[in-house]
């Protein structure tokens, strides 16, 4: 399945990296270990709190 012309999976990999990725370019970090670490925390806080969010908005 395509979407906009990409791959549906690749175009969800892209969504849930989006958060990491943007904070690693406002940081001006280079392809490397120092952008991997601070993409997977980025991505992390801000997945579980969303995850949050929503639980706490069902229940």
């Amino acid at each position: 399945m395509n979407l906009m012309g990409v791959p549906m999976g690749n175009f969800l990999l892209a969504t849930f990296l989006y958060p990491g990725n943007a904070a690693c370019d406002m940081l001006g970090l280079g392809q490397g270990d120092d952008r991997m670490m601070v993409r997977t925390l980025v991505n992390m806080l801000v997945w579980n709190c969303i995850a949050v969010l929503i639980v706490v908005a069902i229940f």
